[in-house]
């Protein structure tokens, strides 16, 4: 049986923070920054890096953007600078973390129909962390877990693939050119 929750139940969300722009680079000195959803909608391709992130977001996070355009929710496979219109989520409990998935496709649908921004959509932590959901029992969030990793765990593979083809073309053409 389902119970009455919250996504602060199910996860940590941090709230990006933007670094000071004299630590910003091309050079790929510190962490890769994603400032907002333009850095992730399609593929993650940041623009830029921090040599002094202020807010962090962990491999194995689900990233979103939450000012302006809101979702876009992608699993990282590696550490990024998060700016302030980014925001990143990591599950409680391993079991969680698809069920977190789903919980933020979610919270975004009803924020994009309620939104909490004058002139575009803009969702705060306190937002997401009271965002009322329904909570499996321990026994069905573990076969949904059980069930839906092996789903996860492809679409994770392919992405890191398809990063790393795109990562070997980059430096191809750099070397042609």
């Amino acid at each position: 049986m389902a119970q009455h929750g919250r996504l602060s139940d199910l996860a940590e969300v941090t709230m990006g923070q933007s670094p000071k722009s004299d630590t910003y680079n091309f050079e790929c000195n510190g962490l890769p920054l994603l400032n907002g959803a333009a850095d992730f909608r399609g593929s993650i391709s940041p623009s830029k890096w921090t040599s002094d992130p202020k807010r962090i977001a962990h491999k194995g996070e689900y990233i979103f953007g939450v000012r302006a355009t809101v979702g876009l929710t992608r699993k990282i496979f590696r550490d990024y600078a998060i700016g302030r219109g980014t925001g990143a989520a990591r599950a409680r409990k391993e079991e969680f973390d698809e069920f977190l998935y789903f919980t933020l496709e979610e919270l975004f649908n009803y924020y994009t129909h309620v939104g909490s921004g004058s002139v575009y959509v803009n969702i705060s932590k306190n937002e997401f962390e009271e965002f009322k959901c329904m909570i499996p029992n321990q026994s069905s969030m573990s076969s949904f877990h059980l069930q839906n990793k092996p789903i996860f765990n492809l679409i994770s593979k392919n992405e890191m693939e398809n990063f790393s083809l795109s990562s070997i073309r980059q430096e191809l053409l750099f070397k042609h050119f």
